[in-house]
């Protein structure tokens, strides 16, 4: 699934650092360490990648909607 994210500079300057000198792409850095954040909640959280976009797709369980995301946006 294709989304923004949106990083405080210092952030995505470090992860832009770290896939470079991983070689990897900035948004396979992202979903690791989302993976590893998430793991240390204990979410079963299930990595795929999606068949037709090659993209990471994290699942927690539930879907997401529309509202909520606004409501989250709201929050900031």
């Amino acid at each position: 699934m294709r989304t923004t994210v949106d990083l405080p500079p210092a952030v995505h300057h470090r992860v832009r650092e770290l896939a470079a000198s991983r070689h990897q792409s900035m948004s396979r850095v992202i979903a690791d360490l989302t993976m590893t954040g998430l793991a240390g909640l204990q979410v079963e959280v299930e990595y795929t990648r999606d068949p037709q976009s090659g993209l990471p797709v994290l699942s927690l369980g539930r879907a997401v909607g529309d509202a909520e995301v606004a409501d989250a946006l709201d929050d900031e």
